[in-house]
């Protein structure tokens, strides 16, 4: 209970007729000041005595009426108090503080008064909600005064509603190889790992960036060539999502480009991690290099940061004009072996992977996928499971960081939106996006074959079964796969 400021100047006055009474010798007065003080007293009690009477009969209700919502989508929430009493009751009021992640009309905060006459009252408003995650309306602050204005009670109601804000969602995605839909969960892993665990698992190929520490000896001196020992992990394994938001992701529909249907992909990614407590981290790359990083950690807020990056991702609008210069400065590439061009001859690609495995921190001219994943930290690029979501405008560029990948001995799971899926003037010509397509998928393939690499496509399912269809009649998906 508090008291007010006319509660104040009550007590004032009782102790001037006090002070009166007795420099007055004026007995009245301090009869007079005893009677206020009873009846102050008597106020008070019959206060304390309303408050408990009210508060079991009153009924404060806060709803919204849907449970998920899309960011920018409108929901309508009501506030309701009732009093199940019959006649009179002490006026009160009830207010409610929105989250500042929901949006209202100008205004003070929601509030419903109920004069001593009123049984019940509601207010309606529509509330947007701007920021992916999970909510909880406060619990309402009920204040309760007497008729006199000497006192006030507030209390707090138990927690309202809670409320699921997701992304807006680009509609059906398809996710395969060669045109041919996924059938696991995207998302979803096991829990093998490859090197560094507990127990023996099996054994395979020396690939160049393997670590030597893992090289069978024995088995490569029976065969007569090179093996490495795979181990089983124990327990959880990190996780960290590679994703690229440069300007070429933002090819497609507004709403459908490119960057959309990755997000998706990585936002599944996300929520399974949280879902079995992996450790999360993630690394977003823009024309100019590394935009964003968070270390792999398996914390609330770590899930909740890489959730709101991901729904916050946009692709740039165009590169800095500096870009191509700063890289082509810092690219120190000597000898004949063409590193940027789309395609290598067997002698280049031996030599990257070489050049990978002793641990090269020389920067490719404009390559900053490339770039910005070798000057990660080393937890992001030793991670057991990377992640790497992008599209298929720098194939050599991708070919590169894949390999870069494979050095740290982690697993890596390539999705790759094909151009020519989110080219809706080409769909025209249905046979020249055809070949785009073929050629597309046997660079998705290329990458498929390297150890530990598995490669998918990511893209409108109709676009993807529209270009198909504009193969030889024997043509099957299934040949893909």
């Amino acid at each position: 209970m508090r008291v007010t400021r006319r509660f104040w100047l009550t007590l004032t006055a009782i102790g001037s007729l006090v002070v009166g009474g007795g420099v007055l010798d004026a007995p009245v007065l301090v009869v007079g000041a005893v009677g206020l003080t009873g009846w102050l007293l008597a106020m008070q009690f019959a206060f304390v005595r309303s408050v408990s009477r009210l508060s079991d009969g009153l009924t404060v209700s806060q709803s919204l009426d849907r449970a998920r919502v899309q960011t920018g989508a409108e929901t309508t929430y009501t506030l309701e108090a009732s009093v199940d009493a019959a006649g009179e009751h002490l006026p009160l009021s009830v207010k409610t503080a929105i989250p500042l992640v929901a949006q209202m009309e100008a205004g003070p905060a929601p509030t419903v008064t109920l004069d001593t006459s009123m049984q019940s009252s509601s207010v309606t408003l529509p509330l947007t909600w701007e920021t992916v995650g999970e909510y909880t309306i406060p619990g309402a602050t009920v204040t309760v005064s007497d008729s006199t204005g000497l006192f006030t009670q507030s209390f707090t109601t138990a927690p309202g509603p809670e409320v699921v804000v997701e992304a807006p969602s680009v509609g059906p995605i398809h996710v395969g190889q060669g045109g041919k839909q996924l059938l696991r969960g995207v998302g979803e892993h096991d829990a093998r790992g490859r090197t560094g665990g507990i127990s023996a698992e099996e054994i395979r190929k020396y690939v160049p960036g393997d670590a030597l520490k893992y090289v069978d000896w024995k088995a490569t001196a029976r065969l007569d060539e090179a093996h490495v020992r795979n181990y089983e992990a124990e327990g959880n394994r990190s996780v960290v999502l590679v994703l690229d938001h440069r300007q070429s992701l933002g090819g497609g529909t507004p709403g459908n480009t490119k960057l959309e249907h990755l997000k998706s992909v990585a936002a599944a990614f996300q929520q399974r991690a949280e879902t079995i407590r992996d450790p999360l981290g993630y690394l977003t790359i823009g024309d100019a290099g590394v935009t964003e990083t968070r270390l792999p950690v398996a914390r609330t807020e770590a899930y909740r940061s890489c959730q709101h990056r991901i729904n916050d991702l946009a692709a740039e609008a165009e590169p800095p004009a500096t870009a191509h210069a700063t890289a082509a400065a810092t690219g120190r590439v000597t000898g004949a072996v063409n590193l940027t061009a789309d395609t290598q001859s067997p002698m280049e690609t031996m030599l990257l992977a070489y050049r990978n495995a002793t641990g090269s921190k020389r920067h490719l001219p404009n390559q900053p996928l490339y770039n910005g994943f070798q000057a990660a930290p080393q937890e992001i690029r030793s991670a057991d499971l990377l992640v790497i979501c992008t599209d298929d405008s720098s194939p050599s560029e991708l070919r590169n960081t894949v390999g870069l990948a494979r050095r740290n001995a982690t697993e890596v799971i390539v999705f790759i939106t094909p151009s020519v899926a989110f080219d809706t003037d080409l769909l025209t010509d249905l046979d020249t996006a055809y070949d785009r397509y073929r050629t597309f998928d046997q660079f998705r393939r290329n990458l498929n074959d390297i150890d530990s690499v598995t490669a998918y496509e990511v893209g409108p399912p109709d676009q993807i079964s529209t270009i198909l269809s504009a193969g030889p009649a024997n043509t099957d998906q299934r040949e893909y796969a």
